[in-house]
């Protein structure tokens, strides 16, 4: 299954606070939107101070004065904006959002993936759009605010071609775990092959949790015959 239509479809991780404020706490979000209306922050800044110079001479009491304008009229959408996030993480951490994003730089060719619903309990910047995870980095996350039996998009999908008989192969998770690692330098190539391999099958758990539930699988030789042709390039391009 593909996730780029759903990413493309979904909110940005930094504007679906607003997105959710709007819709669930409509009535609150328009009477704060409407205390500045159209105005830019520097003319409510400006009207204030204009308004307190007739009363108050001194240029830093309007100031404060025009400060606490601000103020007043700002609170109310950021308190609903962090009621906002604060729901948005819930409903992540308990798989009825989902959210998808990239575990390296994009590329034309490059799919998002699923971000881990336990990644929702380390660090995460809404306002970069990026989820920290272990030692994963995803970045330009956008959130599917609806859960997914609702989600038309995924009823959309195509159904799966029939897999081949026998066991499926694992050889494009190996290669996505070893790209990972590569690119974060923590595939030691003073060491054996083999002694690598628990990194790679760890990393192939968190990219796919449900795929690889359990710490001791695929296997060492599961692993080896798609993980050594790619550890030999790695080791031979360093001693260059």
């Amino acid at each position: 299954m593909s996730y780029l239509e759903i990413w493309k479809q979904s909110h940005w991780l930094s504007k679906s606070a607003e997105a959710f404020a709007a819709h669930f706490f409509k009535e609150e979000w328009v009477a704060a939107q409407d205390l500045r209306g159209d105005k830019h922050w520097l003319e409510v800044f400006g009207d204030a101070m204009a308004q307190a110079s007739t009363e108050v001479a001194d240029g830093w009491e309007r100031a404060q004065i025009g400060a606490q304008k601000l103020s007043e009229i700002s609170t109310p959408k950021l308190e609903l904006k962090r009621r906002a996030t604060d729901e948005i993480v819930k409903l992540l951490r308990k798989g009825v959002y989902r959210a998808y994003g990239f575990d390296r730089p994009r590329t034309l060719d490059l799919e998002p993936v699923q971000i881990p619903q336990e990644a929702w309990n380390e660090r995460f910047a809404f306002e970069k759009n990026e989820v920290h995870h272990q030692s994963l980095r995803f970045i330009d996350v956008r959130v599917r605010m609806m859960s997914a039996e609702n989600d038309p998009l995924l009823k959309a999908q195509p159904y799966p071609v029939p897999a081949k008989a026998g066991r499926p192969s694992i050889k494009e998770d190996v290669e996505a775990a070893f790209r990972v690692l590569a690119a974060q330098e923590q595939i030691d190539v003073s060491l054996p092959a083999k002694a690598n391999i628990d990194r790679v099958r760890q990393q192939m758990r968190v990219a796919h949790p449900q795929k690889y539930p359990l710490a001791d699988k695929p296997g060492y030789e599961g692993i080896r015959p798609h993980f050594s042709p790619l550890f030999e390039d790695l080791k031979n391009a360093r001693k260059q």
